[in-house]
């Protein structure tokens, strides 16, 4: 028995350690991404605010225009980071790439590589958008825009380290041992975590639409920072409050932020159960819409492609 949870317990420590490499891997990319994109924006910001008459003047045009030394490798970069969101869905019927990371793995690369393609495909067309390649990047800008929701819809369907879903019974087990947590400290009133932990009825969440009840989860999660600020000032001396910026950031006091952690838990836990059933409706109802946008835009991106290599506009 004993080596039985050794072994357990070994695979529990390794899929935690894989996770935080994970994190560290979409960080690192995330903040690159950003530092490359800003610079790249501040370089050519003179030359993508003069009008379109007054830039073959400019010094920067032979290198931002579309077909310029550097706007050429925008282009192909923001074409490549499409073709890396695509092995998202292609994941799913090649065995080979199904078996590198879980789906939440790549969702996180897929919508880093979502959110940076617009922008590069943008400076690419030195933010000049008509005819077939107009129409192109505002569909990229609509499958960007609703890939950005649609991960916000996966981030609210609890799952394990593998990505499976967790059952009912898994959640409200878990959902079972942060109250009890709770109960355990003596900082706070019961009334106190009480107005932080409050969701609406069941009752309510069912008698309304799906999409009313995902906008009702958004206000839970742009309030509850500030809720979880609230709840660190009442208990710190005021100095401490203004070194961590009003509560927003984490105090000295251990304690303090155990307790907020098993707040923040089970108040996202607990909406996440209330919302489970709105979530996956709306969720299926996504992948209806963004997928047929994803193709009309790979579409319109390969003809662009081919108009421009055969007009010899390069």
């Amino acid at each position: 028995m004993s080596s039985t949870r050794s072994v357990l317990h070994a695979g529990v420590h390794a899929a935690s350690r894989k996770e935080q490499w994970h994190r560290i891997r979409v960080r690192f990319t995330a903040v690159a991404s950003f530092v490359c994109l800003a610079g790249m924006l501040v370089y050519g910001a003179g030359y993508y605010r003069l009008p379109v008459d007054e830039r073959p003047y400019s010094d920067q045009h032979a290198l931002l225009r579309p077909g310029g030394a550097i706007g050429l490798k925008l282009g192909i970069v923001g074409t490549v980071l499409f073709c890396i969101i695509f092995l998202y869905a292609l994941r799913k019927v090649v065995p080979w790439l199904g078996r590198i990371g879980t789906a939440r793995h790549w969702m996180d690369f897929h919508v880093i590589a979502g959110i940076c393609a617009p922008i590069l495909i943008a400076m690419h067309a030195s933010f000049k958008f008509r005819g077939i390649a107009g129409v192109a990047y505002w569909i990229m800008v609509a499958v960007a825009l609703s890939g950005i929701v649609g991960r916000y819809l996966y981030s609210q369907i609890p799952r394990s380290l593998s990505a499976a879903e967790l059952s009912l019974t898994e959640l409200a087990h878990r959902e079972k041992e942060l109250t009890e947590a709770l109960k355990g400290q003596s900082i706070y009133s019961s009334s106190r975590l009480e107005s932080i932990l409050r969701t609406p009825t069941p009752q309510h969440i069912r008698s309304i639409t799906p999409l009313l009840a995902i906008a009702e989860m958004l206000m839970l999660d742009l309030r509850r920072p500030f809720q979880i600020a609230s709840l660190r000032r009442s208990s710190i001396h005021w100095l401490e409050a203004v070194r961590c910026a009003g509560g927003m950031v984490r105090t000295s006091n251990p304690e303090v932020e155990r307790i907020v952690t098993i707040v923040r838990q089970k108040a996202a836990l607990s909406k996440r159960i209330l919302f489970l059933d709105h979530t996956h409706r709306v969720f299926h109802l996504w992948h209806v819409i963004h997928r047929p946008f994803s193709y009309a835009f790979a579409a319109l991106a390969i003809v662009h492609i081919i108009v421009v290599m055969g007009l010899g506009f390069l």
